[in-house]
């Protein structure tokens, strides 16, 4: 783990998943605007030369060890909380439920949910001191339940119900909880899920979405940012919002 003190006055976010692309994403663009950043990855560690005032540490969705390690590196930091962005989640195979192992939606549900249950023992106390905003990434996966897709949508789905509790057990200690829900992202992960679901032809299908194409790795990030971070959005808690590249 690297951390980072020159930079104590700088604001701090925290971003689980940030070895993901949408979590790199997030990170790279605080990075840039002068945030030190709490950034956890699990199978990848970073390759890169930290960025300056970012402190890696290991996360596992699964492992309650990661969460102390996630906390003892929060408490570490100097300077308010003022965000945290739960990017941690994992697809499913896109089989029908008859076909999917139980153990499959043991392991999706624990990426996806319990990852923000074990994210949120690690910083609660510290983001209640500051009045932190949280915001999770969910999918629109969670309400669209599509055929094939069980394990993702029945864990995103109960995301959103986790950030609905969440937001009112936490509302007295003024800490704010919110989910972005956003629909298909060009990245690796959204190319691999495709090819699963039997998606020959990228383009062809990215043609029958509103304006042609999926949604940007940059400008889903940005939307995250903005809703964690902007004070026109520091009145809301509770909500669901949805970022769709379909009508």
């Amino acid at each position: 783990m690297t951390t980072v003190e020159e930079h104590a006055e700088a604001p701090l976010a925290v971003v689980t998943g940030a070895s993901g692309a949408l979590g790199a994403a997030i990170h790279q663009q605080l990075a840039g605007t002068g945030w030190r950043v709490v950034a956890t990855y699990n199978t990848r560690p970073p390759q890169d030369r930290p960025a300056p005032g970012t402190a890696w540490v290991r996360f596992n969705a699964a492992d309650d060890t990661s969460t102390t390690a996630l906390r003892q590196a929060v408490e570490t930091q100097h300077g308010a909380l003022k965000a945290v962005f739960a990017c941690v989640g994992a697809p499913s195979t896109k089989r029908p439920v008859s076909q999917t192992p139980a153990a499959e939606f043991e392991a999706v549900y624990q990426a996806n949910v319990l990852s923000l249950v074990r994210t949120w023992h690690a910083v609660a106390d510290r983001a209640r001191r500051d009045h932190t905003s949280v915001l999770a990434v969910g999918s629109d996966a969670g309400r669209a339940a599509r055929a094939c897709n069980g394990p993702y949508s029945t864990a995103k789905s109960a995301l959103e119900s986790l950030v609905s509790v969440l937001a009112k057990e936490e509302l007295p200690h003024g800490v704010s909880v919110n989910l972005l829900a956003p629909s298909l992202i060009d990245s690796p992960l959204a190319r691999q899920v495709m090819a699963l679901k039997g998606v020959t032809h990228p383009e062809r299908y990215y043609r029958e979405l509103p304006w042609g194409r999926p949604l940007r790795l940059d400008e889903v990030a940005a939307a995250c940012i903005e809703l964690a971070t902007a004070p026109q959005w520091a009145y809301a808690t509770g909500q669901t919002y949805p970022l769709g590249a379909a009508l």
